[in-house]
């Protein structure tokens, strides 16, 4: 998902986690968890391990097995998850229509997209902050970047840059090493105002847009850079957006609409939505919670949780 043609125009920085030493992150909890399953979760479990009867708990243990990366670099995390369907907004409610070209949020294509239970045992155990965004976990993250909750979103969706994420750290697929793209960079780079790179991106296609430049980047940006007047140009390229099902019938998103939502993104409000705190772990009701619900033996609870305590 997200704006991969960005891709072209886009020239990140090599990093690291320990360059992000003592901060805190927004993590795409998506990504995070996809990246650690695969790297580790089924290489180092046996399926037996990974599932509690007919229940996968595969992302809680992953979430174990990633946890020494972050606390040895003293990093504080925010897990920011997508939405189940049922928790999206209603398209019927007039206060969310921005919300009303947003695609199906199944997610089919990802992999452990969604909150499960023993995932949030285990987070509420550990002290660590989360929370289900209404719509996209990457835009909920990036506002939490914006306003300065947290130093840096962790994602591998260029959609981070369209809400307007000052820094992002990924890591491109099967790919180990960590890269950081800094939007005012991106900006200054290719000689672009904000507004004209969400014309680009919505050119392109984005998850909300099927724009009429697909795969062709530079063609897009070289349209936008001509455009003497971006209140008529976009005007003028409405009539070419299509929504993600690309039906001609379909109700499509206008450049306004879209500008709107990535300005101004639903996130998780109230009490809700975590204040990124250091952990104070409760190892003690975690091995419970391992051994008496999950099923996890002594040798189990050692390989999961010590490398955790060492680290913290």
């Amino acid at each position: 998902m997200g704006c991969e043609d960005l891709h072209d125009i886009v020239d990140p920085e090599p990093s690291r986690l320990a360059a992000f030493s003592g901060r805190k992150l927004a993590i795409d909890a998506s990504f995070w968890f996809q990246r650690y399953y695969f790297a580790r979760t089924i290489t180092e479990l046996s399926s037996d391990d990974r599932a509690v009867g007919d229940s996968d708990i595969s992302q809680g243990l992953t979430l174990l097995l990633s946890l020494p990366d972050l606390f040895r670099n003293d990093i504080t995390p925010i897990f920011v998850f997508d939405p189940m369907r049922r928790s999206r907004p209603s398209k019927s409610n007039p206060t969310s229509d921005q919300l009303k070209h947003a695609p199906d949020l199944s997610e089919p294509e990802k992999h452990l997209p969604f909150l499960q239970r023993p995932t949030k045992t285990l987070l509420e155990t550990l002290d660590i902050p989360y929370c289900e965004a209404p719509l996209y976990a990457e835009a909920d993250a990036s506002v939490f970047a914006q306003n300065g909750r947290a130093d840096a979103v962790v994602s591998n969706d260029y959609d981070t840059l369209l809400y307007g994420a000052p820094i992002t750290l990924r890591k491109r697929r099967n790919n180990s090493t960590w890269e950081t793209i800094e939007l005012e960079a991106v900006l200054n780079q290719n000689g672009l105002s904000y507004r004209e790179l969400l014309d680009i991106a919505i050119l392109v296609g984005t998850d909300e847009a099927q724009g009429p430049y697909k795969n062709h980047i530079d063609e897009a940006t070289h349209k936008v850079r001509q455009a003497e007047d971006l209140d008529e140009f976009e005007t003028e390229y409405d009539e070419y957006l299509r929504g993600p099902s690309l039906r001609v019938e379909d109700p499509a998103p206008t450049f306004t609409e879209l500008h709107d939502l990535y300005a101004d993104p639903p996130i998780t409000q109230g009490p809700d939505r975590p204040v990124p705190t250091v952990p104070d772990p409760d190892f003690a009701a975690v091995g419970d919670f391992l051994f008496q619900e999950l099923n996890q033996n002594p040798a189990m609870l050692e390989k999961l949780l010590d490398p955790i305590q060492e680290t913290v």
